[in-house]
């Protein structure tokens, strides 16, 4: 029987020790910067739905719209260390319309452009391969002109 718990102790991930420590880091980072926290959190929200909703195993579409919900964030939180730095100061951010539109427009952005990213490189690429197309043809004729119609093989 002892055998037993050395083994399902000898199983245990090697990491299980860093990500308590990461959580207890990050638990105290948020209670020391709560008001921050509270502003990033509710403009966030575009990419933590998008972090649920995307199931590819690389995870493109949340980085996408993370990046650009990151960026509209910019503005938002600029505002924010101009008041002072509590709650109140945060409420008074997020109790404004506009930095609403910016934080979300920024995520909007994101989806946008990964929906169009496959669809511009689609165009691209035929554009691309039609140019490659023509250029071998060309050549095609000129070695054609110069070795003879027997050259195309019919």
């Amino acid at each position: 029987m002892a055998r037993k718990s050395a083994t399902v102790a000898q199983r245990r991930s090697p990491g299980k020790g860093s990500s308590t420590i990461a959580i207890v880091m990050a638990t105290i980072v948020g209670v020391a910067t709560l008001p921050l926290c509270v502003v990033l959190g509710a403009g966030m929200l575009p990419t933590a739905v998008a972090a649920m909703v995307d199931r590819h195993r690389r995870r493109h579409l949340t980085r996408d719209v993370a990046a650009a919900n990151l960026a509209g964030m910019v503005w938002p939180v600029m505002l924010f260390f101009r008041f002072d730095f509590s709650l109140a100061g945060a409420l008074h951010v997020l109790g404004d319309p506009r930095n609403w539109l910016v934080m979300y427009s920024g995520a909007g952005i994101g989806w946008i452009l990964h929906g169009a990213t496959p669809v511009i490189a689609r165009i691209i690429l035929d554009i691309r391969s039609g140019q490659a197309e023509r250029r071998l043809r060309r050549q095609a004729e000129l070695l054609a002109e110069e070795w003879g119609p027997d050259l195309r093989g019919g």
